[in-house]
């Protein structure tokens, strides 16, 4: 072992032998140097490099080296010793053979008898003069090694010879390593005394010499990288770095933080057995209970007959490896469970376990000891688990809740105690992945209609099934509850006021039995127990039921003291936000979605995280900045399974379908659209979203009647539901988009007018957004002013993408009207936003021509069978005779755009030339219509799914 950090040392030493080399030794001077340090602090390296340089200087070096499995062999020191006296020494045959004839008949008499007795004595006087008479033939060096372990007849011998040292030419170097309690504490203390030693402290390396180890085994970049880390590990303990060396060299690559391997959990149990057992016994104790040195748990869990010895465990005892917070690091830690066997840790846990138990410690202290264990035999344990994972839960530990919960669950409980863990099981697992919890809803729902659950452990196995849209079997629950409650009972009348509340929020169309007004329905501390449980569906129906802006102020008072941390408060984050949403304060809005994301503490929890980023996503869509939309909808589509979504698939699945729509990407929405949702997502709220989004990739695909029949069915359940909110969704305005696609503009006149006389003030989005559709049903400049109306309207809410399709729509109506300067600002400023937003095209409102059909910018469009609206209009302008170059100015495209869908459409209505487009449009010259238009496919590219109606 090379000797960093021990040059002053082995100075000491070298100037020792001088002394001793010079014959300068005095009555005074101290005959014996003993170097002391921790075990693996390289006093053996020290030792041997120091009896090299001794022979080196002519001095005669003779060593032994003990050890604990010979603790009990009479004389065995000596006896190396002697055995040593060859190789320097061979001038004395008659000390040698008298030597072993005193050694053979020393350990026949030390076997039996008392180390006291007289005849002991004499053979301890003549070994030792023996040895003494070997420094008559020049300068002797003897070099004992783990002087703690060495034989008591040795020792004896050896003191009596380090007793007669003065004046004679001897030097004793021993090592030592401090100990706990010394193996014999008589001999021991009579051999080291004070008062005759001249003892060298080893300490452990510091981190620049951590450093220098390392960097005589390793690159030297590489050692500078992984020093300060190694040093913590190892506690500047050579054995230990030099392990660590090993365990890095023997690495696949290099990393900035060190390897900890096979090398370095040897070193480290090497280092705990060559300690005393008690040391061993303190580490395996300190690392299952992960307590501090002096904790409550350590004087209970070693061998008792060794409790006296424990405040002498410290770092020099114990190489290092224990200090005051107990081991000193976690790669310590797991290295003496390693070596640990599985009867000795489950030992160790079960006695752990008992005394925080008999102690009444919390059960987040218990729980880690009993998931380690075999069998729960007692009836508190299993219950203990279910505590401490039920508080794990609260704290937002996911991991470590299932940790606790699913090992009491392999226990055998009774059915109530069982049901129980089941109902937090699914709780725990809602977390990760909502369609984990199937399997326990089931066996959750027969155990609360055997009446062994009450409300409080129902609550939250009935909201999963809301969410997988089991709501026939939530409501049969709830029946049950309701029926077996006890009505006096203010935590089971408040519990069930809750649940109803969530039904009739999530299904407003589904009827639930509400229990019956009692007198604990009246308390006030019941009727503040259920406010709090309702305060986000509260702040969600003010919007939805009187589209009540007012909520925002309340919304933020309680996003800004309530994190997502727990499940409750995640709900009430949740309707928060979409209260905000809905009132239209969407900045706001993202901006508390920022905060919140930044403050999820939980990032290994799936659920939270995908509804938080699925919030974000429709935040995004609103704000008409449809790339962000759409990446954020596709990233919380992915976080969780089209079946762990449940219903509130609808959310990040409708944006997503919206933002690849308005992106002209229709391929792709379509596919979105074959994704599988559950049929009860339309009889809730989110589901109008999905017919919503369905409705507008229909319109773009081509299919304005199935646009129409979507946009229709969100009307009838709104209506239904009481829920006609256009901030919900706009329907009228989007069915009249449809009827004008149709050609049918009286009828969506009178619907958007419908939809204006119902709008208040502050429902500016929705007012821009009917204006822009009451536009394209009017002729010429009277499409101006409500255009513009819509774009002052439009540029305080914020939505980019409505605002650039409104600029494109007055763009072209000051075209038409001949003001070409304001056309072109318009025209610039759409195109700017869109590129902004991430549209490729500017879809403009569908316009009426003279005759009433349906057309766009271009003039009279002939709309195509198995060609998109845009395709049909780059169509019938290049039959008319229009350069791809104008076409794009009209369709605010690029050039090379306009050449890559001009290619598309010949393959689709395989034709290879513009005249051959012209002859199969019916054109006979350019600028002219066709009388009789094909009709269009009201299917959109790839199939639509149906829209299922509802119950």
């Amino acid at each position: 072992m090379e000797l960093t950090e021990r040059s002053s040392q082995l100075g000491l030493l070298e100037r020792r032998l001088a002394d001793l080399l010079r014959g300068g030794t005095s009555p005074t001077d101290r005959p014996v140097t003993v170097l002391t340090g921790p075990v693996g602090s390289g006093k053996t390296a020290l030792a041997q490099a120091f009896a090299r340089r001794a022979c080196d200087a002519g001095a005669r070096v003779i060593g032994a080296s003990a050890s604990r499995a010979e603790r009990s062999v009479p004389l065995e020191v000596v006896r190396q010793l002697v055995r040593a006296v060859p190789s320097c020494a061979a001038d004395a045959p008659d000390i040698r053979a008298r030597l072993a004839r005193l050694l053979d008949a020393g350990a026949l008499a030390w076997i039996d008898a008392d180390p006291a007795d007289a005849e002991n004595a004499r053979l301890t006087a003549a070994i030792g003069r023996a040895l003494l008479e070997l420094t008559s033939r020049g300068p002797l060096v003897i070099v004992v090694d783990d002087i703690h372990h060495a034989d008591v007849p040795s020792l004896r011998c050896l003191d009596y010879v380090a007793r007669r040292l003065s004046g004679l030419s001897l030097l004793m170097v021993l090592t030592e390593a401090p100990r706990t309690r010394p193996w014999q504490a008589d001999v021991h203390a009579e051999m080291l005394q004070p008062a005759k030693l001249h003892r060298i402290r080893l300490p452990l390396l510091t981190a620049e010499g951590t450093f220098q180890l390392l960097a005589q085994r390793l690159d030297i970049p590489l050692a500078r990288s992984i020093a300060e880390e190694s040093h913590r590990i190892s506690g500047g303990n050579p054995l230990l770095v030099h392990a660590l060396a090993d365990d890095q060299a023997a690495a696949p690559r290099s990393a900035d933080a060190p390897a900890v391997g096979e090398s370095f959990r040897e070193a480290v149990l090497s280092c705990l057995y060559r300690c005393d057992r008690l040391v061993l016994n303190a580490a395996r104790v300190l690392a299952v209970t992960g307590e501090p040195l002096h904790g409550s748990l350590l004087p209970h869990l070693v061998d008792a007959r060794l409790h006296p010895a424990l405040g002498a465990v410290d770092k020099s005892t114990s190489a290092g490896l224990i200090d005051e917070q107990g081991l000193r690091h976690p790669a310590v830690t797991q290295a003496v469970i390693d070596g640990m066997t599985a009867e000795e840790r489950v030992r160790l846990h079960l006695g752990a376990a008992r005394l925080l138990h008999d102690d009444g410690a919390p059960p987040a202290r218990i729980a880690p000891h009993l998931v380690d264990i075999g069998e729960l035999a007692e009836p508190w344990m299993a219950q203990t688990l279910l505590d401490a994972g039920e508080q794990a839960l609260l704290d937002g530990e996911v991991e470590t809740a299932l940790r606790y919960l699913r090992r009491a669950h392999r226990s055998g409980v009774g059915e109530c105690l069982r049901a129980r863990i089941r109902s937090a099981l699914a709780r725990a697992e809602w977390r990760l992945d909502p369609q984990a919890t199937i399997p326990h809803l089931v066996s959750v729902a027969t155990a609360i209609r055997a009446g062994h659950l009450g409300s409080q452990q129902a609550a939250g196995p009935i909201q999963y099934l809301l969410w997988h849209g089991e709501i026939d079997k939530a409501v049969d629950l709830v029946r049950h509850l309701s029926e077996r409650s006890d009505p006096a009972d203010p935590q089971s009348v408040a519990e069930l006021l809750i649940i109803t509340g969530w039904i009739s929020t999530l299904y407003p169309g589904v009827m639930v039995d509400r229990p019956a007004p009692a007198v604990a329905a009246r308390d006030p501390l019941t009727l503040a127990r259920v406010k709090h449980g309702l305060s986000g569906l509260i702040l969600l129906s003010g919007v939805l039921a009187r589209g009540d802006a007012g909520v925002v102020e309340e919304a933020e008072r309680t996003l800004s003291t309530t994190g997502p941390d727990d499940e409750p408060n995640m709900w009430r984050v949740i309707c928060a936000l979409v209260a905000m949403i809905y009132a239209d304060q969407l900045d706001l809005a993202d901006d508390w979605c920022d905060r919140l994301d930044r403050h999820l503490a939980t990032p290994h929890q799936p659920t939270p995280s995908a509804t938080l980023t699925a919030l974000r996503a429709a935040v995004a869509g609103r704000l008409g900045d449809l790339p962000r939309a759409g990446k954020l909808a596709d990233e919380a589509l992915g976080q969780l399974s089209p079946k762990g979504w449940g219903v509130v698939i609808g959310i990040p699945l409708a944006v997503r379908i919206r933002a690849l729509t308005f992106m002209d990407q229709l391929d792709t929405a379509a596919a979105c659209l074959q994704v599988p949702v559950p049929p009860a997502i339309f009889e809730t709220p989110l589901g109008l979203h999905y017919l919503h989004a369905r409705g507008t990739h229909a319109l773009a695909a081509g299919s304005p009647e199935a646009a129409l029949a979507d946009f229709q069915l969100c009307g009838q359940l709104m209506q239904r539901w009481q829920l006609d909110f256009s901030g919900l969704v706009p329907w009228r305005t989007e069915s009249a988009r449809a009827l004008l696609r149709m050609g049918r503009r009286q009828q969506a006149r009178k619907l958007v007018r419908d939809e204006l006389a119902r709008l208040r003030p502050v429902h500016v989005r929705y007012r821009a957004a009917a204006l822009r559709v009451l536009a394209a049903t009017e002729e010429g400049q009277e499409r101006i002013p409500h255009l513009r109306s819509a774009v002052r309207l439009l540029r305080q809410c914020g939505d980019r993408m409505e605002l650039a399709h409104n600029l494109a729509d007055l763009g072209h109506a000051y075209e038409q009207a001949g003001d070409r300067r304001q056309a072109r600002a318009a025209t610039r400023s759409a195109r700017a936003l869109a590129e902004e937003c991430g549209i490729p095209t500017l879809w403009p409102s569908a316009l009426s021509t003279r005759d009433g059909a349906t057309g766009s910018r271009a003039g009279g469009a002939v709309l195509v069978q198995g060609l998109t609206d845009t395709e049909s209009r780059m169509a019938t302008l290049a039959a008319q005779g229009h350069t791809n170059r104008e076409i794009a100015e009209k369709l605010f495209l690029t050039v090379s755009a306009i050449e890559q869908r001009m290619t598309r459409i010949y393959r689709k209505l395989d034709v290879n030339s513009r005249s051959e487009l012209a002859g199969r449009l019916r054109f006979d010259r350019p600028g002219t219509t066709v009388p009789d238009p094909l009709k269009r496919g009201t299917d959109p590219p790839g199939g639509r799914p149906s829209g299922p109606r509802p119950r």
